[in-house]
């Protein structure tokens, strides 16, 4: 199947998948590469944050997003960030609060 959309990540993104153990870093590979058959598919999320979305996976019991932003335009996908559900939130109010300040 073709894909659609072309797959770029952020260098946060590069940074959390170095983090992550080679079995995660491959589950996340391969639902990344799922975004861009149908990047729609995934919430959207709200506020300040309207232009991302957010892809929700499970892995050993444990429940991590990957955040993205659309460039329809370019055909394009941008991962932002991705970790645990419960971190991946903090870490966008703290790269919004850096924004605001710089």
């Amino acid at each position: 199947m073709k894909k659609n959309y072309e797959i770029r990540l952020s260098k946060g993104a590069v940074r959390d998948l170095k983090k992550m153990e080679p079995a995660l870093r491959d589950f996340m590979y391969n639902r990344i590469s799922e975004i861009a058959e149908d990047p729609y598919k995934n919430k959207e999320l709200f506020g300040l944050f309207k232009e991302l979305r957010s892809q929700h996976n499970k892995f050993r019991g444990v429940e991590y997003r990957v955040i993205y932003y659309i460039d329809e335009e370019g055909r394009l996908i941008i991962i932002a960030l991705m970790g645990t559900r419960e971190n991946i939130y903090d870490e966008l109010a703290n790269i919004s609060t850096n924004l605001k300040t710089s």
